[in-house]
């Protein structure tokens, strides 16, 4: 008989190691993509990324992408373009996503910001949101070996033993605070529970 029961499990993720993700996705694309079927050049290439908590305090992240201007007629060396998004997770693919975000461009010409916020949010779904994702599928297996390992010699709770095999890995909340982003995991396992102590199992 299969013995089921749920395990919370409180993962915390600094922005730094999720910048090192993102980085290796986006750093040196072009906007938009070269593609075989057009000549025509790109606007811009991503020279770097960064990663933030929001002082607004509504559970959002900052993203701030570098880019660099290609085209003649917008022809600057660097604009930073700053990303207001809230996170989403994808349980099936156990990735992290942005779910809405709002990008705006910081220059000191109000002109330029604005013909170049057209351009970006243009293609900034599928070139910038849609690969702005971090698969957690690895942080989450070194968290199920963590849960399997204890269970295996066995948890031990008041006055309880559980022993088993973690089954599955669900993603319930994510909370972004200043500095480092906050996953509720819960960890479905089929375990045998050893009661030793039923004093312990007792209201007081």
């Amino acid at each position: 008989m299969e013995n089921f029961v749920k395990i919370q499990v409180p993962v915390s993720i600094s922005y730094p190691a999720l910048e090192g993700v993102l980085r290796k996705q986006l750093v040196g694309e072009y906007i938009p993509k070269p593609s075989e079927d057009t000549d025509a050049n790109p606007y811009a290439q991503i020279l770097d990324v960064g990663l933030a908590g929001s002082s607004s305090g509504t559970g959002d992240i900052i993203l701030r992408v570098r880019i660099r201007i290609l085209r003649t007629i917008l022809k600057r060396d660097n604009v930073d373009l700053y990303v207001q998004a809230t996170p989403g997770y994808d349980n099936a693919t156990q990735q992290v996503y942005i779910h809405r975000f709002n990008m705006q461009a910081q220059t000191s010409s109000r002109f330029y910001n604005s013909s170049l916020e057209v351009l970006v949010n243009k293609v900034a779904y599928n070139q910038i949101i849609q690969k702005a994702r971090v698969n957690l599928a690895e942080i989450i297996g070194n968290e199920l070996a963590k849960a399997n390992g204890m269970l295996e010699t066995g948890m031990e709770l008041k006055g309880l033993k559980l022993t088993g095999t973690v089954e599955e890995v669900r993603v319930h909340d994510i909370t972004p605070k200043a500095n480092r982003m906050f996953l509720n995991l819960e960890l479905q396992a089929n375990v045998e529970v050893d009661v030793s102590d039923l004093s312990e199992l007792l209201p007081a």
